[in-house]
């Protein structure tokens, strides 16, 4: 279920110093636009065209509009076994960001995780890298039962200090199977501390709670997903989301503290709700404070912890798990199940350009590589 933003998005923005402003801007983008043309792919000559055309008035600039005329976006022959590390060509990507972009070209064999571990030693992170993609390719298609040998995909990289290994900025997957190409890529300039990864059309590929329902209402990333792949007998079974430590945490829905940190070994501090009336139960996992006893009755909305980094965990995150009442062996996701309601996030329209152009910035580094 969508859920209208609060954003200004497709609302008229007034023109400001359009005739004051629009020849200078005009005549340095037209400058621009001929080394564009000698250097990069004709998607990006279209995206600075469109920059260009839409100058005078940046109401008129629509990411929707813009996806619906671009040319299709496909993966070029890719030989197994590719990845280059890019020099940065962008000053203020290179001052921005000290890390090195690696580009990734391969072809699916056998599996995600076999695919890559081909490229990518283990020493070097190959199922962390695997991990990453699989999560993204969650929102935009089944992995286990989607992906087909020869299916090709193009992906950006970077290593990063800490237990997730790598930050992907882009991805280009070409599925067979569904006969097209599915691009993402990294953006968070309109929201520093809570990025995500978005379609070209600037709609975001991951599922959020609704804020009244939402276990953590400001965190990074979701960093897990139920049924994500885990040492032992059995997958992942809750949502991980990403947040400094003492952000709050809230119950979704009415109910009564069943018990408070059993197994703290594992689980740290932490809290089971249950919610007959929904014949579900909550868990919250790896908190720092809890703000409930065992046996409150719980508000929907109300807060009961904040976020931490105890028990068996690598960094800081809350572990999010619903669970059948009577059979705790059954886990719903909080995005396809009825328990929730989700939305989708749009960039707002005074980042479209900021979006444009990080798109093209991606994409001639993919080229040079």
């Amino acid at each position: 279920m969508n859920i209208p933003t609060s954003s200004l998005y497709n609302q008229k923005i007034a023109k400001k110093n359009k005739f004051r402003y629009g020849f200078v801007f005009l005549f340095i983008v037209s400058v621009g636009l001929n080394v564009f043309y000698l250097f990069f792919d004709r998607e990006t000559s279209f995206l600075v065209e469109s920059l260009q055309k839409n100058s005078e008035d940046s109401s008129k600039t629509s990411l929707i509009e813009l996806s619906k005329v671009l040319p299709q976006e496909t993966s070029q022959p890719t030989n197994l076994g590719v990845i280059n590390p890019v020099s940065l060509t962008d000053s203020q990507e290179r001052n921005n960001d000290s890390n090195v972009i690696h580009s990734l070209n391969f072809t699916i064999k056998n599996s995600m995780n076999y695919s890559v571990c081909k490229m990518i030693t283990r020493e070097n992170g190959c199922a962390a890298l695997s991990a990453h993609l699989a999560r993204l390719m969650a929102w935009l298609l089944d992995v286990k039962k989607g992906m087909r040998n020869n299916d090709s995909m193009d992906v950006l990289y970077q290593r990063v200090d800490g237990p997730e290994q790598f930050k992907v900025l882009k991805l280009a997957y070409k599925s067979q199977l569904l006969r097209r190409t599915f691009t993402v890529y990294y953006f968070d300039e309109f929201d520093r501390s809570n990025g995500g990864y978005f379609d070209i059309a600037g709609n975001e590929i991951a599922q959020r709670i609704v804020e009244d329902q939402s276990p953590i209402r400001h965190y990074i990333e979701i960093t897990s997903l139920p049924g994500d792949f885990r040492k032992g007998p059995v997958g992942h079974s809750g949502t991980d989301f990403k947040a400094e430590e003492g952000t709050p945490v809230f119950s979704g829905f009415s109910g009564k503290v069943l018990r408070t940190n059993w197994n703290t070994r594992a689980n740290g501090y932490c809290i089971e709700i249950d919610h007959p009336k929904l014949g579900i139960k909550t868990l919250y996992l790896h908190l720092s404070r809890l703000k409930v006893k065992r046996g409150q009755t719980i508000q929907a909305g109300q807060q009961i912890a904040e976020s931490g980094n105890t028990g068996r965990t690598f960094a800081p995150h809350l572990h999010y798990e619903i669970q059948d009442r009577k059979n705790k062996k059954i886990i719903f996701s909080p995005f396809n199940s009825k328990y929730h309601k989700n939305y989708t996030r749009k960039i707002p329209p005074h980042h479209h350009q900021a979006f444009l152009k990080k798109i093209m910035f991606y994409n001639s580094i993919m080229r040079e590589s």
